[in-house]
């Protein structure tokens, strides 16, 4: 009788035990899965406000691409003329004119990084389950430097050569401006090389890689996307 009650105090200890430790896994699986919930949630607000970001700046550069590239078409129709004076004779003054303001033309691009830049320096880019978007993220900044390496080398000597080839077209009498002969900044050296080399073989280059970097960026928002409310 005695072992018939310890083992019946045995069984019921196992089972209270039993109850205890399946409560303890239970409390830490909903632990577990409010956590997960937490962090999935700071991961979606973090996607959104990245969107958001790289549209406006998928924008921002396709809009700096589009009037580079009217600079860059504007530079093989000018070298074209180079070869061929008697078109040049034929064009009038004020489309040689509109030429030579689209081929100046540098589009800059800034872009917004200010949510890109907390999320790094906070440590917050951690949250990010996907590897490939968390690798361009981190790389942006640098990839971003490299293809707007050309856009800066025009922009820091484009002021000085086209100062030079329309200070030189001025007609200036008793130290008076008195007109602009259009027609001469054609033969200007300074203009000359200002479309070769700036307009055309350094934007050549500088298109490229901007596109590259717009890829980057549409690729960016695409993972993005596939990640939202994933």
């Amino acid at each position: 009788m005695e072992k018939n009650k310890t083992g019946k105090y045995l069984k019921y200890a196992i089972g209270e035990i039993l109850l205890v430790i399946i409560g303890i896994l239970i409390a830490v699986s909903i632990n577990g899965w409010n956590e997960d919930r937490k962090l999935k949630k700071a991961e979606q607000s973090i996607l959104k406000d990245l969107k958001h970001e790289m549209t406006f700046n998928l924008k921002a550069l396709e809009s700096a691409i589009e009037g580079n590239e009217k600079s860059f078409q504007t530079a093989i129709e000018m070298r074209a003329l180079f070869r061929d004076r008697a078109a040049f004779d034929k064009m009038s003054d004020s489309l040689f004119y509109a030429s030579i303001v689209k081929l100046d033309y540098n589009a800059t691009y800034d872009p917004q990084n200010g949510i890109l830049n907390s999320i790094i320096s906070s440590g917050q880019i951690n949250q990010l389950s996907n590897k490939e978007l968390k690798y361009l993220l981190a790389s942006l900044k640098e990839l971003t430097i490299d293809a707007l390496e050309n856009i800066v080398k025009i922009e820091t000597q484009r002021e000085d050569l086209i100062k030079s080839y329309w200070i030189n077209a001025m007609i200036i009498e008793d130290e008076k401006i008195m007109g602009l002969n259009i027609r001469s900044i054609f033969d200007h050296p300074e203009f000359r090389y200002a479309t070769n080399h700036l307009f055309y073989n350094i934007r050549k280059n500088g298109l490229e890689e901007e596109k590259e970097l717009m890829a980057t960026l549409e690729h960016i928002i695409e993972l993005i996307d596939k990640n939202i409310n994933k």
